[in-house]
């Protein structure tokens, strides 16, 4: 009875123990990755397959936890991927590359590969590209022969040696259009208009000034030159055309003391009148220079080539004529911005200096003309009108450049706005008025006649004292 007690105690033992060790948590693991793999997706070329292992070694239980894959996270199964048939599709590869696609410049040469297996379905042909240089500066011809260049355009050879460069150029003043296709005259450029000078406003007053006082002097001088001649009566030929070169001087600077007008209409009447009276004050010169040569080289035997009223209507008509050309031409360039003077900026400039320029130069040819050989005498000169022309033959030597002198100066300041320049115009203006004075007095026979008849009366008188 005992003993099958105790063999009943025991077997309960037994089974208590094999329900405690069942019951015990136990973590998965995994188990080794299987021999067998998937089939590989390629034949060659490189494919892929995969392998398999689970979490069964031992399986988790009770509370054990899933396997940790590779990535982290806990899986019954994990796969993982194998490369598998790496090796060539393709029979004996690459062939050898072939010539370069240009034969005289930068191209391409190829080489191919034919698959070799019959697994490569996609693609039995294959082809590999690299660049090429055929280049070569002295055997190749110049890239100019394949270049057609537009009407006014030739081809410029550029090459270097490593590359045929070569293009179109326009010539004879053409331009290349914006797709390069033809060769066009370029359109005028526009000047940069010239900022207008200004002088500070206290220069400006003292700059008025000096120019209305350089007027002022020189039309002093030439009112009492010609009061002189006119109470004297003196009216011979060459005094008239003396006395029309002062009357042009004069007016010209009478106008110049006008202010500047704003108004652009009056502005334009007084530099049209400035530009005619200097120009028939240097045509009434050239005058007075033909007057002398004709007397001193004998082509006449007094009283000059030409009358006095033709000598009046030449000088004034053919400054007229002079004016009314510029006009016709260039009208709206008449008067300036800043000041009535001449301008030096547009083309109305030629139309200023070359008839002036021009009547320069015929004047000094003819003094030199007059004084250059030794002509012979005509019988009946009139020796006063001849000693007259002679003295007016050195006379005009002085006095035309002094005239051109201030004209330049005159115009440059005004045109400049430079004090300096003003300063040197007045000076000019009182100079020239004095010289006109005194010369055109002493070169006559008259009032040199008068001047020794005082001079005699006066010696005589304090030789009875």
């Amino acid at each position: 009875m005992m003993t099958s007690a105790r063999i009943i105690l025991g077997l309960a033992l037994l089974c208590t123990l094999f329900v405690v060790t069942s019951s015990r948590d136990l973590d998965g693991s995994w188990s080794p990755w299987s021999s067998m793999a998937t089939p590989c997706s390629k034949s060659c070329g490189g494919g892929i397959n995969h392998r398999v292992r689970s979490c069964t070694h031992p399986v988790p239980s009770g509370a054990g936890k899933l396997c940790i894959a590779e990535d982290s996270t806990e899986k019954e199964v994990e796969w993982k991927t194998y490369d598998c048939n790496v090796q060539s599709c393709w029979a004996n590869e690459w062939t050898e590359f072939g010539n370069c696609s240009k034969e005289c410049g930068r191209g391409f040469r190829y080489r191919y590969a034919v698959c070799g297996n019959d697994t490569c379905k996609e693609d039995q042909y294959k082809e590999d590209s690299e660049k090429c240089n055929t280049w070569n500066k002295t055997a190749c011809p110049s890239p100019c022969e394949e270049i057609s260049c537009p009407e006014y355009g030739v081809c410029k050879d550029n090459s270097t040696e490593l590359d045929p460069i070569a293009f179109c150029i326009c010539t004879m003043g053409y331009q290349m259009n914006s797709d390069k296709t033809s060769c066009i005259r370029p359109p005028p450029t526009t000047p940069t208009p010239r900022p207008i000078p200004t002088l500070p406003a206290e220069q400006k007053v003292v700059a008025t000034v000096i120019s209305k006082s350089a007027s002022t002097i020189i039309i002093i001088f030439l009112t009492i030159t010609l009061i002189l001649f006119f109470l004297l009566r003196i009216f011979t030929p060459d005094r008239v055309i003396q006395m029309n070169m002062e009357i042009a001087l004069l007016l010209a600077h009478a106008v110049l003391m006008f202010p500047f007008m704003e108004n652009e209409t009056l502005c334009r009447v007084i530099s049209i009148l400035i530009h005619y009276f200097f120009t028939a004050c240097f045509i009434f010169m050239m005058l007075e220079a033909l007057h002398m040569y004709s007397l001193v080289a004998y082509v006449v035997k007094k009283d000059g080539m030409f009358t006095r009223l033709q000598n009046t209507l030449i000088g004034w008509g053919l400054a007229a004529f002079i004016i009314m050309f510029c006009m016709c031409f260039e009208y709206d360039n008449y008067g300036g911005e800043y000041h009535c003077w001449l301008r030096m900026d547009t083309p109305l400039l030629y139309g200023q200096f070359i008839p002036v320029v021009g009547l320069v130069i015929m004047t000094f040819t003819l003094i030199e003309a007059a004084g250059a050989a030794e002509y012979k005498p005509l019988k009946g000169v009139d020796k006063s009108q001849l000693l007259s022309a002679r003295i007016s033959q050195r006379t005009n030597l002085i006095i035309l450049p002094l005239v051109f002198a201030h004209w330049m100066v005159g115009m440059m300041s005004e045109y400049e706005q430079n004090l300096p320049l003003y300063g040197t115009f007045s000076v000019l203006n009182g100079v020239t008025g004095g010289v006109v004075f005194f010369l055109h007095c002493t070169n006559n026979s008259q009032v040199r006649a008068k001047l020794t008849g005082i001079y005699k009366s006066m010696c005589k008188g304090s030789s009875a004292r």
